[in-house]
């Protein structure tokens, strides 16, 4: 059968043949993942093309066998000969093999043995739309290699939904620059004029007309999503009469509405099967592959939304959403989210219906909910965990993660979070280079956590290999031991890995992963392990202790693997503690092992999710254990507003964790002085805290360092003729601080642990020793503390802030004065409160000379009348002032 795809299949094998890199759009149907592969096969007998491979990379396993498996079969031959794939726990490939399919991961991994793909003449990404993590770093890699050493390798772009545009940008497509060499007119006419001194060109292709009917079935929102995804599946299932696909996010809903379907009338004329990423591969062949002439529902996640065509669909529902892994590099965890799928993915799960026939999509929500729905999903690189992407890169040499040409770059703060991780499980050194660990990490097919698990339990642990695999395949794998009510057994690591040993798994029939899968994987990280010659992290040695049991050393060894997932149990509800870096979780009970629980629980899986994470797989651990170097004692110290003073505590911690705490001393710490200063400094910009910190004086003393410091600034800008805006800078001029006080009080603070010791310090000798013995005669002349009056008595100047200096004295003592007195180099008169015999202000002046002449009369006749004992001269200017205002004997 002819398929839409041949009409584009000699321009792109053109194009290939002159060396561009293809972008290639082509709708589901259209028979791209099928129909290229071969086209470029037949053509790179070339002389032109270079010799090796195809690789066609998938991002999904299920797409990587089934294509290679029917291309096999359309040649008449064996999976395996001139068509084979090698995904995750199969290969099959052979010397004769031309086109191999894999998984981008395979796809990095084999690239890491082989940077330059020796032996690969072209690479073909299908499904790029995806933009998965490993796509994005392959297609990085890949592009560069192209770019820098192997421009002879070809490269092919393909996806249904794909906007071809920023790809072809990313390629420099068109460029402004022209070939080096003028094309021939052969070049121009195989691959089109508008291209020519491009590296890419863009192709696309219709799609076969089959028409898909789609309808908005949402139901009633508040039912649960099987109940509403049971009347999609109903409704597909009449207007139709092939197979029934429908999408759901993740296991947990597929498992909950094939027990919908199967309590419903529809199941007596039904098959109904799951498909997705956790069934083994022979359980997912079976759904392709079932043609007993029954209907099928299938029920399925994304895993069948591109690249793999079940036979037969003629009816998809859709739930609209999909499960998607984010990073919280903040916390270090990931969570699963289900989220609305795009609109292109919306279409490409549509598709589905109209391969073979005309058909029908049901979509379990409204239609105008697309408006909020995103045109394109987003690229996982930008929400994902990077440290197994890091890891790879730098075993590749690359430190330098922001000089990768990448087409959508990763967050700078999750690299950090990666580096951050690989060096704590000592992986990356601290330049970021690679250490002799971390390459035995980057060698395993696991993830960095679990790699650097498998190292210490091999070689520190003394763990068999064989039991340290099947350890690393039930962290890797989903729970082969969890019923259906529980995402998680409480089984412990030890019982888990004796019972896949013994063989007896679990009851659960419905449960996806089989004791089988564990053991397939557990063999190929044996093959991995082979030998590793990587001395133990320092100072994590949980097999020293001879009584040590095996869980004690199991837990050791995930310690190395999960160093920032320690967790300590709260005192007053031991279900709950709070995590390295601050985080609380809850569900800890759950995993005790022992009557009297742990203290601390090493937390191996965590949910992100919410205020408080839930745990889902736990271990308990003994403070022994604990890494030596990351373990601290320091005395802390904290401010108690109650008591005013400097507390100090001895804490013990890990990283961040506080484990246990004791009162200390903090005498002479220098932290307890810096603690007291910042509690005590608040405390000078406000004069009605000052007397807090500083000595007890009477209200307006000169003693106060507030009238200190007012002084030192009247001077300051008296000499600058009166501007007080330059006086900090007069300060700094003189070698004066700008704020003296807390200069003052930062010395002061040192050796002392409270207010009360503070209000004790001398603070007028710290202070004029901070100003200087010559600055500070300069200041006791020109703003002197008393003036000396005519009776003979001394009067106290005050200074306060945005008022004029100004004395106090009785009348009859300023006798004798016959202008008023200045200060300041003379710059300023002195604010005088002229009092009565009662010592009442009869009159505040700056103008003595015009008080004497002007008012005094008038003032003086009133007080000689009331006051007939004190001393009333007609003439003040010359009179003898008095001391007590008392007539003169």
């Amino acid at each position: 059968m002819s398929l839409p795809i041949e009409s584009v299949l000699d321009p792109l094998v053109n194009a290939l043949k002159y060396n561009r890199c293809v972008v290639l759009k082509a709708p589901p149907g259209a028979g791209k993942t099928t129909g290229v592969p071969p086209a470029i096969l037949r053509h790179c007998v070339s002389p032109a093309f270079p010799k090796g491979q195809i690789w066609v990379i998938q991002p999904r396993r299920l797409a990587a066998r089934s294509v290679a498996s029917w291309l096999a079969r359309t040649c008449g031959e064996s999976v395996g000969e001139t068509y084979g794939y090698h995904v995750r726990l199969d290969r099959k490939e052979s010397k004769a093999t031309r086109v191999l399919s894999m998984t981008t991961g395979m796809f990095l991994r084999r690239m890491q043995s082989d940077p330059m793909l020796e032996g690969v003449a072209c690479v073909v990404f299908d499904e790029f739309h995806e933009r998965t993590l490993d796509i994005d770093v392959a297609f990085a890699l890949t592009t560069r290699l192209r770019q820098e050493l192997r421009p002879e390798l070809r490269l092919v772009i393909m996806s249904a939904t794909l906007d071809p545009q920023p790809i072809l940008d990313y390629l420099n497509c068109p460029s402004a620059d022209a070939d080096p060499a003028a094309p021939s007119d052969a070049v121009t006419e195989a691959i089109g004029s508008e291209w020519i001194g491009s590296e890419a060109i863009g192709l696309e292709c219709e799609g076969r007309s089959y028409p898909v009917e789609v309808t908005y079935h949402p139901g009633n929102a508040r039912d649960r999503l099987e109940n509403r995804m049971l009347g999609g599946i109903q409704s597909a299932w009449q207007q139709t009469d092939g197979h029934v696909l429908a999408f759901l996010p993740g296991v947990g809903e597929i498992e909950r509405a094939i027990r919908s379907i199967q309590g419903s009338p529809i199941a007596s004329q039904a098959a109904v099967m799951p498909l997705h990423g956790s069934l083994s591969p022979k359980a997912q062949d079976a759904v392709l592959t079932h043609t007993d002439g029954q209907r099928k529902i299938i029920v399925a996640t994304n895993i069948a939304e591109t690249s793999v065509t079940v036979p037969g669909v003629t009816a998809v529902v859709d739930s609209g959403l999909a499960k998607t892994s984010v990073m919280d590099s903040r916390l270090g965890l990931s969570r699963l989210e289900i989220t609305p799928i795009s609109i292109a993915s919306a279409d490409q799960r549509a598709g589905r219906a109209g391969r073979t026939s005309a058909g029908a999509c049901v979509r379990i929500w409204d239609q105008a909910a697309n408006r909020s729905r995103l045109p394109y999903d987003a690229p996982e690189i930008s929400r994902s965990d990077l440290s197994d992407v890091v890891l790879m890169l730098a075993s590749l040499g690359e430190t330098d993660l922001a000089a990768i040409g990448w087409l959508t770059p990763p967050p700078e703060h999750a690299i950090k979070a990666a580096q951050d991780l690989l060096q704590q499980l000592e992986a990356l050194d601290a330049n970021g280079s690679i250490t002799d660990r971390g390459r035995a990490m980057a060698g395993l097919p696991l993830h960095p956590r679990i790699a650097c698990f498998v190292i210490e339990a091999v070689t520190v642990a003394n763990f068999s290999k064989r039991e340290v695999a099947i350890a690393a395949a039930l962290l890797s794998e989903r729970d082969p031991f969890s019923t259906a009510g529980n995402q998680q057994s409480r089984l412990s690591l030890v019982e888990k890995i004796q019972r896949v040993q013994q063989d007896r798994g679990n009851a659960n029939s419905r449960n996806p992963v089989s004791l089988g899968t564990i053991r397939s994987v557990a063999k190929q990280i044996e093959r991995a392990i082979g030998d590793l010659p990587v001395s133990p992290v320092e100072g994590s040695d949980p097999s020293s202790r001879p009584d040590a049991s095996p869980l004690e050393r199991w837990a050791g060894a995930l310690l190395a693997a999960y160093p920032d997932r320690v967790v300590l149990r709260r005192d007053d509800d031991p279900d709950r503690g709070r995590m390295v870096g601050g985080r609380g979780v809850m569900g800890l009970s759950a995993f005790d092992e022992t009557a009297t629980p742990s203290p601390l629980m090493l937390c191996i899986d965590v949910d992100g999710a919410g205020k408080e994470s839930r745990v889902r797989s736990a271990v308990p651990i003994d403070p022994t254990q604990l890494n030596p170097h990351a373990v601290q004692e320091m005395v802390s110290v904290e401010f108690d507003v109650a008591s005013e003073s400097v507390r100090g505590r001895l804490v013990r911690s890990y990283v961040d964790l506080v484990l246990k705490q004791t009162p200390a001393s903090a005498k002479d710490s220098e932290e307890a002085s810096t603690c007291l200063y910042e509690a005590a400094k608040r405390c000078l910009a406000d004069p009605e805290l000052l007397g807090k910190i500083t000595p007890p004086t009477r209200a307006g003393s000169e003693d106060s360092m507030a009238a200190i410091m007012e002084r030192v600034r009247r001077v300051v800008a008296a000499e600058n003729e009166g501007k007080p805006a330059d006086v900090d800078d007069s300060l700094a001029a003189d070698g004066i601080s700008k704020d003296p006080l807390k200069d003052v009080l930062r010395q002061l603070c040192q050796g002392r642990l409270s207010f009360a010791e503070l209000r004790k310090a001398p603070w007028k000798d710290y202070l004029i020793g901070q100003i200087g013995y010559d600055r500070w005669q300069d200041i006791q002349r020109e703003a002197p503390t008393h003036l000396l009056l005519p009776s003979g008595n001394r009067a106290a100047v005050h200074y306060v802030t945005d008022k004029p200096p100004w004395i106090e004295a009785k009348i009859q003592e300023c006798f004798g004065w016959q202008k008023t007195p200045r200060i300041l180099m003379g710059r300023v008169a002195v604010q005088l409160h002229l009092l009565g015999p009662n010592r009442r202000p009869q009159q505040i002046t700056e103008d003595l000379e015009s008080f004497w002449a002007n008012t005094y009369g008038e003032i003086r006749k009133e007080l000689r009348r009331r006051y007939p004992k004190h001393y009333w001269p007609e003439d003040p200017t010359t009179a003898k002032a008095t001391h007590n205002g008392l007539k003169p004997r």
